[in-house]
C-alpha cells in the first residue's frame, strides 16, 4: 500500500511540474496578413497569411551561429540555421505549404516595433516563376507594428543577411523589389 500511495504521490508531481513547464512556455504570437498577387490587374485576389512567431533569436544562439560560420564554414553555418525554427508562415488554403523561418527579432520602434523574420530562400510559391540570383540565398519577412499591433509589411524574397556583433540578424541587401504585406494584425 505505501509503494502505491509513493508512485502516485511522485506520479501527480511529475504531472504537476510538466503542466508548471508547459504554462510557462509563451504561446505563440500570431498575426494574419494579405499579399496582393504578383499581377497587378483588376480583380486580382490577395492572398492571406498566417505568420506564427514561437520565440524570438537570442544573442546567444547568433553568436553560436557566428562561431559555427567561422570554425566550419558556410555549410554548417547553413546547417545549424535551418536547424533552428522560430515559427512559419504560411497562406490559409495554401495546399499544405508552410515556410518555417530561423532567426526572428522584436525591435522597438517611435510607434510600435518591427519585426524581422529570416529564412533561407526558398520557393513559397507554386504560382511564381521568377529569375534568382546565386548571391541572394535568403528571404526576410518585415512587419511593421503599431502599438495595437496591427500595420504592413514586405517579404524580400532574395536577400543576404549579416550577423552583427550585437547579437543579432539584420538584412543587409536585397536584389529583387519587396512583395507588400497589409492589413498586418493580431490573430484572435
Amino acid at each position: 500500500m505505501r509503494a502505491f500511495a509513493l508512485r502516485t504521490f511522485l506520479m501527480a508531481c511529475i504531472m504537476l511540474g510538466a503542466l508548471g513547464l508547459v504554462a510557462l512556455s509563451p504561446a505563440p504570437e500570431e498575426f494574419q496578413a494579405r499579399l496582393l498577387g504578383r499581377d497587378s490587374h483588376p480583380g486580382m485576389r490577395a492572398t492571406k497569411f498566417i505568420i506564427s512567431i514561437d520565440g524570438y533569436t537570442s544573442p546567444e544562439e547568433v553568436y553560436e551561429l557566428a562561431k559555427t560560420l567561422s570554425d566550419n564554414g558556410y555549410e554548417a553555418f547553413m546547417a545549424a540555421f535551418r536547424a533552428i525554427t522560430k515559427g512559419y508562415i504560411r497562406p490559409i488554403g495554401g495546399r499544405g505549404i508552410k515556410v518555417n523561418f530561423h532567426a526572428a527579432h522584436s525591435l522597438p520602434t517611435e510607434k510600435g516595433r518591427k519585426i524581422m523574420l529570416f529564412t533561407q530562400r526558398q520557393s513559397w510559391d507554386p504560382e511564381a516563376q521568377q529569375r534568382t540570383d546565386q548571391r541572394f540565398t535568403f528571404m526576410v519577412i518585415e512587419l511593421n507594428l503599431d502599438k495595437k499591433g496591427k500595420g504592413d509589411g514586405k517579404i524580400y524574397e532574395q536577400a543576404n543577411i549579416r550577423l552583427t556583433g550585437q547579437g543579432t540578424v539584420e538584412m543587409e541587401s536585397y536584389n529583387a523589389a519587396p512583395l507588400q504585406l497589409w492589413g498586418v494584425s493580431p490573430r484572435k
